[in-house]
């Protein structure tokens, strides 16, 4: 699989970072959600917070760096 970053710096203080796939998918990097909530992820799964700016972010570069 081919990640792009499209917005994000994860490592500068900037996480969490989003990435667009070359299967026409995001993948999110970022810190795991450990703070009491009622979902259990599925085995292999995890949840990470994205902040608003940061998906915002991403939508908007999402057509620049579309590699589909």
């Amino acid at each position: 699989m081919k990640l792009v970053k499209v917005s994000g710096e994860c490592g500068k203080d900037d996480c969490p970072a989003v990435y667009t796939t070359d299967r026409g998918s995001l993948v999110v990097q970022g810190a795991l959600l450990t703070e009491d909530h009622d979902i259990a992820p599925a085995a292999g799964e995890a949840l990470v917070e994205i902040p608003y700016s940061v998906l915002l972010e991403a939508a908007g570069a999402v057509g620049r760096y579309r590699l589909a």
